[in-house]
């Protein structure tokens, strides 16, 4: 049998908050904190799987795959800064202004 290695996490809470936290363990059968590990494992894999998706509207679908068919062309403001990024890289930060 594998023993997962536990690390303690503190954190304050209001009185209120607590005896809330407390009912709602105690509805759900759980410690209090089985039942704040378990919630808040939930809320942060939830948090990853929002931030880890790219929702696309309007024109995106359409200006994405002209991107992906066409290629990339760079505005001027952008070709300026690839050019200086391009100097700095090759000169070194102070040498490039």
């Amino acid at each position: 049998m594998t023993r997962t290695l536990l690390e303690k996490c503190e954190f304050l809470i209001s009185c209120e908050d607590k005896t809330l936290l407390q009912l709602a363990a105690s509805m759900a059968g759980l410690s209090l904190s089985a039942f704040i590990r378990k919630a808040a494992i939930s809320a942060a894999k939830d948090t990853i799987d929002k931030n880890n998706h790219y929702l696309l509207s309007g024109q995106d679908p359409r200006e994405l795959f002209f991107v992906i068919d066409n290629g990339f062309i760079p505005n001027k403001r952008l070709e300026e800064a690839m050019r200086q990024a391009g100097k700095i890289e090759k000169n070194g930060a102070s040498n490039s202004y």
